[in-house]
């Protein structure tokens, strides 16, 4: 009881040794005193009699040393004799370091029936503070920040101004250093970002360094960072196209093999949208990909990277609800088209989507509709085999083999046996291409690696 009252008292600037000696010890690992038990075990009473002098204390602080004054202190022995003002503030900002440790431990002990507004008045003030400090002082910056953080995930009064503070500071040091800490705490708290007004000048410096952040390695490899950049689709519609234009300018010059990261986002941000923001999703972005997939040169180095976009949407929709009518939505005025098109590598990339996630259709559909459907991609599939361009052709038989042996019960016999004869016949005999002759011998080899396809197509497959 007596130490708690001594600590209590001990906040005053007449008795700022021992406050300030409490601080230590509770640093000092080796000493028994926790400021946080201490502030567990104190009563009521005594909690609100301390967060008032707490602000008394920091209140006589800043009025004796004024933010406007401060100046960045000259670490000893850099050949400059350190002023008395100097001296003063370095005081004055270990005293303040100290008031932020309590206030920091006292967030957690908070309950709803105490009177907390000193507390809140100190967390106002020192979340202004902020700002001010010279950079020399990160450990009191890093403190201030861990007050914002858990001011904001307790939901206290003023988390708005609180959590702002937080998202931007947190926010420019994730860009600036290399580990993953700061990412992870953004995620943490990333619903403060909606408390910024897209349409107000003060988010203009939030908005680029967003921007950045989907160009940002650390960000694009790690959970926590794939997870924060989806949320971002959500803050405004009108920062969608930005974020997309971003990410494709910069397609070229990312890793393959972090395109499977940059799909995830996409496809997590349309999972957790509605609205006018999926609509923005899906039309500005998903479509955007598939338009991309069908018109780009397969020359281009965006090309595959944009494949491995639209490969990772192919796999979720055996996986997760919702994707499969969405393809089929999306494609439906892009794929089709493509396969006619009278430029052979825009039918080309076209046949190689196609094949890819057959079968492109609504789950909605009823059984006589869905039967349509899928009989008008199959005459699709056997009018590939039929293109003028090598390579067409050369995708259509790669095209039989995949669907033959993955969705051979949907196929009807005829339909089927008019494929392999297609091939076996024709195709496997094609004089005008050594590449088309090639994929025949491809497909042989995968279909007897099916047994159940083997089985069925067996007549056919000594041809070869």
């Amino acid at each position: 009881m007596e130490k708690r009252e001594t600590f209590v008292q001990a906040v005053s600037k007449e008795l700022i040794g021992e406050f300030l000696q409490f601080i230590q010890l509770d640093k000092d690992a080796s000493d028994p005193f926790s400021l946080s038990e201490l502030l567990d075990e104190l009563s009521r009473k005594q909690k609100e009699e301390l967060w008032q002098r707490l602000k008394n204390l920091l209140t006589h602080v800043l009025v004796e040393s004024p933010v406007d004054s401060w100046q960045p202190v000259e670490a000893p022995g850099e050949g400059s004799m350190e002023t008395e003002q100097g001296s003063k503030m370095k005081k004055n900002i270990e005293i303040i370091h100290a008031i932020t440790s309590v206030i920091l431990a006292s967030v957690s002990v908070i309950n709803e029936s105490e009177n907390y507004e000193a507390l809140l008045e100190c967390a106002v003030i020192l979340n202004g503070v902020l700002y001010a400090l010279p950079d020399s002082e990160r450990e009191l910056q890093g403190s201030i920040q861990d007050l914002c953080v858990m001011w904001w995930e307790r939901g206290l009064p003023a988390k708005e101004d609180m959590g702002k503070t937080a998202f931007v500071m947190l926010l420019r040091r994730s860009l600036k250093t290399k580990t993953g800490a700061d990412i992870c705490r953004l995620w943490r708290i990333h619903r403060a970002l909606y408390c910024f007004d897209y349409d107000l000048e003060e988010s203009r410096e939030i908005e680029d360094m967003l921007l950045e952040c989907f160009i940002n390695v650390n960000y694009i490899r790690k959970e926590e960072g794939r997870r924060f950049l989806s949320s971002l689709f959500n803050w405004n519609i009108n920062f969608i196209k930005m974020i997309h234009g971003t990410i494709k300018n910069q397609l070229q010059g990312l890793q393959k093999s972090l395109m499977v990261h940059i799909a995830e986002v996409y496809f997590r941000a349309w999972r957790k949208a509605s609205g006018k923001i999926l609509e923005a999703i899906e039309n500005g972005c998903i479509q955007d990909f598939l338009y991309h997939g069908v018109h780009l040169p397969r020359k281009s180095p965006v090309h595959t990277r944009v494949r491995e976009v639209l490969s990772y949407f192919h796999r979720q929709k055996e996986v997760r609800q919702g994707v499969e009518e969405m393809l089929y939505r999306l494609y439906k005025p892009i794929l089709w088209r493509g396969l006619k098109a009278r430029n052979s590598e825009v039918r080309s990339n076209a046949a190689l989507l196609f094949v890819e996630a057959f079968p492109i259709r609504d789950p909605n559909f009823n059984a006589i509709e869905m039967d349509s459907e899928i009989q008008r991609q199959f005459e699709e599939l056997y009018s590939l085999l039929e293109d003028p361009y090598p390579m067409v052709r050369s995708t259509g038989i790669l095209g039989v083999c995949k669907i033959t042996s993955k969705y051979w019960e949907m196929l009807p016999p005829t339909i089927l046996i008019d494929l392999l004869k297609k091939v076996t016949e024709e195709l496997a005999f094609d004089t005008s291409s050594a590449d088309v002759r090639c994929s025949v011998f491809k497909l042989s080899g995968y279909i007897h690696s099916c047994f159940t396809v083997a089985a069925s197509v067996a007549p056919h497959t000594p041809l070869l």
